[in-house]
């Protein structure tokens, strides 16, 4: 009987040490996840990352009837000038296609536009400046492409504006000696278009 008793006393024993030991054990765990949330921490922003998109502005003057001239005879000839400029805050390039009412008349007559002439007019047109395109005036439709093209791309021939630059494109037409009876009494109109496009991003 004592040894019985000595050993459910050692029993006891052992198993409040094994609890003791558990909840020690816990309350350690506990500790160190207290520890773990005590982190030190910072934080910086950058601010005022400000974007804005740039503007495509094409411009031409005279806005309408740079040229005109009626009743006009062979050997007849009248010279004007068409400033073309970059208003907006991107380089460009343009082309320049030109449309007629009516193609008899304008298949007749021929058109030579000229860049870098020194004095755009009747008498000094032929005397400086680089021929752009010498043709008709234009057709009713399609369009003539007096210069490069409308789309998107480089297709060869469009002139190119810096921002805040202007060109002058001095432009001849003419009715030749050699015109026939087939142009008379006709009248055309020719409509000039100046067709823009960004130049970055767009090969």
């Amino acid at each position: 009987m004592p040894n019985t008793f000595t050993n459910a006393i050692f029993n006891g024993t052992a198993l409040k040490r094994i609890v003791v030991t558990v909840a020690v054990l816990a309350l350690t765990l506990t500790t160190v996840t207290i520890s773990s949330l005590a982190l030190f921490t910072d934080s910086e922003t950058v601010p005022n990352n400000a974007f804005s998109a740039g503007t495509l502005d094409l411009t031409a003057s005279p806005a309408t009837a740079a040229l005109s001239m009626p009743a006009m005879n062979p050997g007849d000839q009248i010279t004007g000038v068409i400033t073309v400029g970059n208003a907006g805050s991107i380089a460009l390039r343009y082309a320049m296609p030109s449309t007629t009412t009516e193609d008899t008349f304008a298949g007749a007559l021929v058109m030579t536009v000229k860049s870098g002439v020194a004095t755009c007019d009747d008498a000094n047109f032929a005397v400086s400046g680089t021929v752009l395109y010498s043709g008709p005036l234009g057709t009713n439709a399609p369009p003539t492409a007096v210069f490069g093209s409308n789309a998107q791309g480089v297709q060869g021939g469009e002139r190119s504006l810096t921002p805040g630059s202007t060109e002058d494109l001095c432009v001849n037409v003419t009715l030749p000696l050699t015109a026939t009876n087939a142009s008379q009494g006709l009248t055309t109109s020719a409509s000039f278009t100046f067709d823009g496009e960004q130049i970055a991003n767009n090969p």
